[in-house]
């Protein structure tokens, strides 16, 4: 039969993947919470409009915004580390930079938030 100490052992490295889960979870929202609180992060914050703009999807392949990365994190399974979120992060930026000219505001912003994710990503 199953003693408690048992169930203890069995469900004691799920609660700690469930933690370790939680943990990131809360770390990443943070860092995109941040990101989100930067002037220059306004053009990043939902996913670009393909109705306004039609050659969008001619010429980015992956289109990613800060709500959907938010929407990922809150599921809880796509990101496995931070380096992944930042990979997601410099994505859109490098799509800002690819669709824009470079003396645009879009582009700018650009510019300016790769300088903070360098930052906030030390590494």
């Amino acid at each position: 039969g199953w003693t408690m100490a048992d169930l203890f052992s069995s469900t004691g490295g799920v609660k700690d993947a469930d933690r370790q889960k939680n943990v990131l979870k809360s770390e990443l929202l943070s860092l995109i919470r941040k990101t989100e609180e930067q002037q220059f992060s306004w053009p990043f914050r939902e996913p670009v409009d393909t109705k306004e703009v039609h050659d969008y999807l001619d010429v980015i392949k992956e289109p990613i915004d800060l709500s959907t990365i938010e929407k990922r994190i809150k599921k809880g399974d796509y990101y496995k580390g931070r380096q992944m979120l930042y990979r997601d992060l410099m994505l859109m930026v490098n799509n800002c930079k690819l669709y824009n000219d470079e003396n645009s505001t879009y582009y700018e912003c650009a510019v300016s938030l790769e300088k903070f994710l360098k930052n906030l990503f030390p590494n």
